[in-house]
């Protein structure tokens, strides 16, 4: 580096801080485009009815390992620590504390409710988080409710666990003030929660790479709206002003709410980072038409078959240059009509001989119809432009020999890289 000019060093500061900036600018309008602002609303909402819930579930879980037992004050304060806010921890932690001791005289079907209303919840993160990766199949029923409870059960064990470690590492590192485990544990905690759910929410694959990165920006946002917050809401006393004895409950709201914001927000930044291979997120996913994103998935599919290769998801939108999202949805929609199938481990085949599939097909299906019958002058004017997409995907592939080259080529590339 020592031999590089000054002024090129500071050119390609430039260029990539310049790149940096247009990424934000692009994951802010997909944050805005997929309705996240609306989305952390209604989350907040079903947070509301559900927190509590929540909370008893976790609590009760937590109380069944004896273990765990002398943890059992610290497991309370480090949710109303980490998940209330400082101006509304004390009204909510009376109410939960109410709640969990009624929950104890709960018949078996109030039961049922309770956890009903807490797998509601996670039910509605996982419909936005599809939404935002553009998947259109959920899971089915009974493996979403079993993931999802396993992932009720687990999570006061972790937080159990964190908290004896970090209470065994306090006492080890007790004459070291920089190295504060106690307020260190909850962030690295909350670092590997978001990455668990930006990996397991989606129900397609996400690299880990980019949900870790995902997780650390919106743990650290996290973080610094907790401080913004309590500043604000010691500077300026305009809730207590306003709402009184009720001010807990707005304050409360709030805070829900922007926290939803960014955990989404690190949601559309996981589902975004694989436009920033070869600047993809200059054109998002309007790169071309649907119907050219398409043919280019169904040739590169087409080839892999050819040379008996099996791409996998994320090796196929390298190869058609889009993000995983859009590569996704496109896949998606293609294998309803058979076209595509996925496998075990998110890799993608072309599931029929190319003869067998229509352009006319591709581009009506990803496109708009081809067809009018209100409008005689209209169908025909359509039947026309649709005469040249009357061949076959093997038809077009025989007028591009150029394809076989430059696949083989794009192998030996992948595979040196």
């Amino acid at each position: 580096m020592a031999d590089i000019p000054s002024s090129i060093t500071t050119s390609l500061r430039f260029a990539f801080l310049e790149r940096l900036i247009g990424f934000s600018r692009f994951v802010g309008r997909r944050l805005i485009n997929d309705r996240c602002l609306q989305t952390a609303g209604s989350l907040t909402y079903t947070t509301l009815l559900a927190f509590v819930p929540l909370f008893t579930i976790a609590l009760t879980l937590f109380s069944a390992f004896p273990v765990f037992s002398d943890y059992s004050g610290k497991f309370k304060s480090f949710l109303l620590t980490n998940l209330v806010p400082d101006a509304s921890g004390r009204l909510i932690g009376v109410y939960m504390r109410q709640f969990s001791d009624n929950a104890e005289r709960l018949t078996t079907m109030g039961m049922i409710g309770l956890v009903a209303s807490a797998l509601l919840l996670i039910f509605t993160i996982e419909k936005s988080f599809n939404e935002i990766w553009g998947v259109r199949r959920p899971r089915k029923l009974l493996s979403r409710t079993l993931i999802y409870w396993a992932t009720l059960t687990l999570a006061p064990l972790l937080i159990g666990i964190s908290l004896s470690l970090a209470s065994a590492l306090g006492k080890e590192t007790a004459g070291f003030d920089w190295l504060n485990i106690a307020k260190l544990a909850p962030m690295i905690l909350g670092w590997g929660t978001l990455t668990l759910i930006y990996v397991t929410v989606p129900n397609c694959y996400v690299p880990r790479t980019q949900a870790l990165i995902g997780a650390i920006v919106a743990g650290a946002l996290l973080e610094l709206m907790k401080q913004l917050f309590s500043l604000y809401i010691r500077q300026f006393g305009t809730f207590k002003l306003v709402y009184g004895a009720f001010a807990s409950i707005p304050i409360f709201l709030m805070w829900l709410y922007l926290c939803w914001v960014i955990v989404l927000g690190g949601a559309v930044l996981t589902a975004s980072l694989s436009y920033w291979h070869r600047d993809g997120w200059r054109w998002g996913q309007d790169h071309g038409s649907r119907f050219e994103q398409a043919m280019h998935i169904l040739t590169t599919l087409a080839m892999a078959h050819r040379h008996g290769e099996v791409l996998h998801l994320d090796e196929l939108r390298r190869r058609v240059e889009l993000g995983i999202d859009a590569t996704h949805g496109l896949l998606e929609l293609m294998a309803t009509r058979g076209w595509v199938e996925e496998g075990k481990n998110g890799e993608w085949i072309l599931a029929v001989d190319p003869a067998h599939i229509q352009l006319n097909d591709v581009y009506q299906l990803v496109g708009s119809s081809l067809s009018s019958h209100s409008e005689p002058v209209l169908s025909g004017i359509l039947q026309q432009c649709a005469a040249p997409l009357q061949r076959s995907l093997r038809s077009y592939l025989d007028q591009r020999p150029e394809l076989l080259q430059q696949d083989a080529a794009a192998s030996v590339t992948s595979r040196t890289a």
